[in-house]
C-alpha cells in the first residue's frame, strides 16, 4: 500500500478530518439485507457512526507496520 511505498503512515492537518468507517461483517450483513428486503429502486444511505479521525487510522496503520506516523501539510498532499 501507500503507506509501505512511502514509509511513513501520514494524514493530512492535524488529522481531526473524520472517515466513516464499517466493520466488513456489518457491511456484509447490511448489503444481504439490503439484496433480500429492500424495493426494487430504493436508495439507501447506512450510517452508525459520526466518523473515525483520519489521525487515528494512520496510527493503527503505522503501528501494523511498524512505521512511522506523520502530519503532511495539506500543501504537500496535493502534490
Amino acid at each position: 500500500g501507500i503507506a509501505r511505498e512511502k514509509g511513513v503512515s501520514g494524514y493530512i492537518g492535524d488529522g481531526t478530518n473524520r472517515w466513516s468507517a464499517a466493520h466488513r461483517l456489518d457491511s456484509a450483513h447490511l448489503f444481504r439485507l439490503a439484496l433480500e428486503k429492500a424495493p426494487a429502486g430504493s436508495t439507501l444511505h447506512a450510517v452508525a457512526e459520526e466518523g473515525v479521525p483520519v489521525r487515528v487510522l494512520a496510527e493503527v496503520i503505522g503501528r501494523q507496520l511498524g512505521l512511522p506516523v506523520v502530519s503532511v501539510p495539506a500543501a504537500e498532499a496535493d502534490a
